[in-house]
């Protein structure tokens, strides 16, 4: 079934020169061929190849997607495969340490084999512990006071002018009717408003326990910052409906929200976390905010630790980036309300007929093309599809949504418009003279003009100490937030073009306009952001913050960070936990933020590595973090590339969730 023309434990060396597996990868076939006793080509062969997939963010390995031709995918091709799925599948049960799951028995061995795919032991069991408690939760209706409700809900969500039906209405509607609620949507939909509004609505009627989580501070801080200017908004809006609604509930509504890890209470020095199925969480009611970022282990995590009748609300862009660890949860649980067949990505809700029924009364909405009689898991979901930031015809908004259904015509055409709110850079051609990228040169030139104003508010802030005016804290949420106006975004961290480049010339450029003194470390004015949790610090990975002069003692810089109450956050340089300089950021990190302004840098030669980075999910996250400018270095080439590869990730979840054959 296997042929080379080197024996296998030099080709998986091979292999790992060059770049087609891990250390990690290699090691584990090496570890399970010695644990069982096994030296097979084909044995090694799948046990690296299995690992290599999970260092790819997949799953498991999906058989029949294996690349018999080339399966590594490497040039000269040194190993092929030929097999029939059923001779495949029989072959890897023949061999030590892989066995086939049988539904109800307990996994003995490292390897399951279930139907087609191939798993490691325990992410099987990550997979089959989140599907079996989503199915669960979303197979419970919540039994409410239509009449009542229904009258609610239309004093908090007047008919909208600009579509024929409200979603977000219909979502707030689904999260108080189920046990399970997932709210999908772009950016500017109104995911947190919605919710807010719901949480309202839930206050009103019955006081409950309610926990708001995201996976990074930095979203957890973001998250925070929506819901108190939500519940603002919605004082303001319901002011005029006072004698009907009691504004009381209001104020009830939680406004901290905590990274999943901080809730679930971690273990020092350990994986564990202190809430788990024996030790439930204590809550009635958890908001999970950008729920793509959350991986398949730590959703098992989370979900383990839910309290059997608690509630479980997800929020997030199904179209975002999907989590840096293994799995694409988020896209999986919204994958049965894609539709097959048609270009892009087009989406149409799949309602049961109790809850079409449901939904239609409270919100006196005609939902009957919705009906669908296979399964219950739709009745759980809602999309949000009308775009308030990106209203119209604006450019952002009309380029994100071509990236996003994947049609290259449109994206060439929306670039052709001449649209003031995105720009692009060509890398052109190199200089001979400055041994740089011209397109690169332009970019930076004008991130040094962006940059600008931050600091120029730092020196103004170093002359009013030396007059001995003491601005305070305020003065440093100015700072930070005027550096927030812009932002510098890449696909990867290495190289010239990722971000360890690009901010160190963005350093230099600064530097050399004596904007900054790069002399010292931590000099005035840098830019960091937090790689890891520090829980005693209140630090957590993805924070942004700046060195500035110490309010208490102006001859002392600190590092200052804006906490989730708006408050500062100071802390000694030396004390801060794993960091780096952050002019630029890669894209992953940006998830959850947003900028007045933002760049994109692409390589202009991607390596192999690079190119599968590039994706459309990476470019529409991109995208959409700009509020009112994007502009792009790239090539032509690139940009189309990443418009046609969209992620696909081997996992068996949706068709566990929506019970495909």
């Amino acid at each position: 079934m296997i042929y080379n023309n080197k024996p296998m434990p030099e080709l998986l060396k091979y292999w790992e020169l060059q770049g087609l597996l891990t250390p990690l990868d290699r090691h584990f076939a090496i570890e399970m061929a010695k644990m069982h006793q096994c030296g097979e080509p084909l044995y090694l062969f799948i046990c690296a190849y299995l690992s290599k997939q999970l260092s790819n963010q997949h799953g498991c390995v999906v058989l029949e997607q294996i690349n018999q031709a080339n399966p590594m995918f490497e040039s000269p091709r040194l190993c092929s495969l030929n097999f029939e799925i059923e001779d495949f599948k029989a072959a890897l049960l023949s061999f030590p340490g892989i066995s086939q799951y049988q539904e109800g028995q307990p996994c003995a061995t490292p390897i399951i084999l279930d139907g087609n795919r191939l798993y490691l032991q325990k992410y099987h069991q990550f997979e089959l512990t989140v599907a079996s408690t989503l199915n669960r939760l979303a197979s419970n209706p919540i039994e409410v006071d239509i009449p009542n409700l229904t009258k609610q809900l239309s004093l908090v969500f007047p008919q909208p002018q600009n579509q024929d039906i409200d979603w977000q209405k219909i979502a707030a509607a689904t999260a108080l009717t189920r046990q399970l609620a997932v709210i999908t949507g772009g950016p500017g939909t109104g995911k947190t408003t919605t919710v807010t509004k719901m949480l309202f609505l839930l206050q009103l009627n019955q006081e409950l326990n309610i926990k708001l989580v995201a996976p990074t501070g930095k979203a957890a801080a973001r998250l925070t910052e929506s819901i108190k200017a939500s519940k603002a908004r919605l004082a303001s809006d319901l002011e005029q409906h006072k004698d009907q609604i009691d504004l009381n509930a209001i104020d009830k509504i939680p406004e901290e929200a905590s990274t999943i890890h901080r809730l679930l209470g971690v273990v020092p020095n350990s994986h564990r976390y202190r809430h788990n199925k024996d030790n439930p969480l204590r809550l009635d009611l958890l908001i999970v905010d950008e729920a793509s970022m959350v991986d398949l282990p730590m959703m098992d995590k989370l979900l383990s630790a839910l309290p059997e009748n608690a509630r479980l609300i997800l929020l997030g862009d199904q179209d975002q980036l999907a989590s840096v660890e293994a799995g694409a949860v988020l896209a999986d649980i919204c994958h049965g309300i894609k539709l097959k067949g048609q270009s892009g990505n087009s989406w149409k809700m799949r309602y049961s007929q109790n809850q079409l029924q449901t939904l239609s009364s409270l919100t006196n909405t005609d939902l009957s093309e919705f009906l669908d009689t296979n399964g219950h898991f739709g009745d759980s979901l809602c999309m949000l599809q009308y775009s308030h930031r990106f209203a119209g015809e604006a450019g952002i908004g009309q380029l994100a949504k071509a990236v996003n259904n994947g049609d290259i015509g449109n994206v060439l055409n929306v670039w052709q418009q001449g649209y003031d709110e995105i720009s692009w850079l060509g890398h052109g051609e190199i200089s001979a003279n400055l041994q740089q990228n011209i397109g690169l040169v332009t970019l930076l030139n004008q991130s040094e003009k962006h940059y600008r104003p931050y600091l120029q508010l730092i020196k103004n802030l170093q002359e009013s100490y030396k007059s001995g005016i003491n601005k305070g804290d305020e003065a440093a949420i100015e700072v930070i937030n005027k550096f927030n106006d812009y932002r510098l975004l890449c696909p990867m961290r290495s190289g010239d073009y990722g971000v360890d480049g690009i901010n160190q010339q963005m350093a230099d450029l600064l530097n050399k306009h004596h904007h900054i003194n790069v002399n010292q470390e931590f000099y005035l004015g840098r830019p960091i952001i937090i790689q890891s949790n520090d829980y005693n610090l209140g630090l957590f990975n993805g924070d942004i913050g700046i060195v500035l002069q110490d309010s208490e003692q102006p001859d002392r810089l600190m590092a200052h960070f804006i906490k989730a109450d708006g408050s500062i956050l100071k802390v000694l340089p030396a004390r801060l936990p794993t960091h780096e300089t952050c002019y630029a950021m890669t894209v992953h990190k940006s998830q959850g933020s947003e900028f007045d302004r933002v760049a994109m840098v692409m390589p202009p030669q991607p390596t192999q590595s690079q190119w599968q980075l590039l994706t459309k999910e990476l470019l529409y996250t991109a995208i959409t973090r700009a509020k009112s400018h994007f502009v792009c270095l790239g090539s032509r080439n690139t940009f189309e590339h990443c418009v046609n590869h969209a992620t696909e990730r081997a996992s068996g979840l949706a068709d566990r969730l929506w019970k495909m054959t």
